[in-house]
């Protein structure tokens, strides 16, 4: 079944017909998409003209009101601006209220500021649809995430398997300069929270990140790697100069069941 999304801003004339027709396009076999909004206008000739530049479907959109909507349930309610942020509370019972501020291009000469708009949306909409495109695991939530990071070491074993993509107990060991007890109690608690999943190859038990992991725990461990490029940088000119480095050549099927 389809989940609904509702676009929501002012007029109903620009930003959120933009944001229809898009997830429209990018998206329709897992959304059925609306666009409101709170003083809806005539729609600007400007969206349909960077719609058919962009090769996007502009069909059967339409300016409407968001007041004749409050009776009806959406999954998804995103704004587009400000003033329509405040407007969430006719939509209470939506499963997730978000807010995406972008400028009006309406007053804005030309077509320049409806492409810019264009190419936000677009951007957004993908990372919506790339973390929001699977079934949400329950077994690990933001908090938990962001508390399993907030220990430094954690932290750094976690960069080191994102970057690496697995390593052993005793590779770790050795470039983190830490005991190996510390190190397994860290990397059992991060298999238990369902961050990491542990393998044997040969006499040799690697960890990774977890199949299951959702896209988003995946992503923000890529950006904080990314964000941070030098964090890790002494423990990598370590694994660098590891003359018995142990690297996996195991398959992707996960063994969940061995321990350390």
């Amino acid at each position: 079944m389809k989940k609904r999304i509702l676009f929501l801003c002012t007029g109903n004339s620009a930003r959120s017909q933009l944001a229809e027709a898009l997830m429209r396009h990018m998206a329709a076999d897992c959304y059925e998409v609306v666009s409101a909004g709170m003083k809806p206008e005539e729609v600007d000739q400007r969206v349909y003209q960077v719609l058919e530049e962009q090769g996007v479907c502009a069909d059967n959109l339409h300016s409407q009101s968001a007041a004749d909507l409050q009776d009806q349930h959406f999954d998804v309610v995103i704004t587009l601006c400000d003033k329509a942020s405040n407007e969430c509370a006719l939509f209470a019972d939506s499963d997730a209220l978000i807010h995406w501020d972008f400028k009006d291009p309406k007053p804005l000469d030309g077509m320049q500021g409806f492409q810019d708009t264009f190419e936000g949306l677009q951007a957004r909409i993908a990372l919506f649809l790339m973390l929001n495109g699977e079934e949400q695991s329950d077994v690990l939530g933001p908090v938990e995430l962001f508390k399993i990071m907030s220990d430094p070491l954690r932290l750094r074993i976690l960069m080191l398997i994102e970057d690496e993509q697995a390593m052993t107990v005793g590779d770790l060991t050795k470039v983190l300069e830490v005991s190996q007890p510390k190190v397994s109690r860290h990397l059992a608690l991060l298999r238990d929270g369902g961050v990491l999943q542990d393998q044997r190859e040969g006499l040799w038990i690697f960890y990774r990140l977890a199949e299951s992991l959702p896209a988003w725990i995946r992503h923000t461990l890529a950006t904080v790697r990314t964000g941070n490029p030098g964090m890790i940088n002494k423990e990598k000119l370590k694994i660098s100069q590891l003359t018995d480095r142990k690297k996996p050549g195991f398959s992707q099927k996960a063994n969940s069941q061995l321990t350390v």
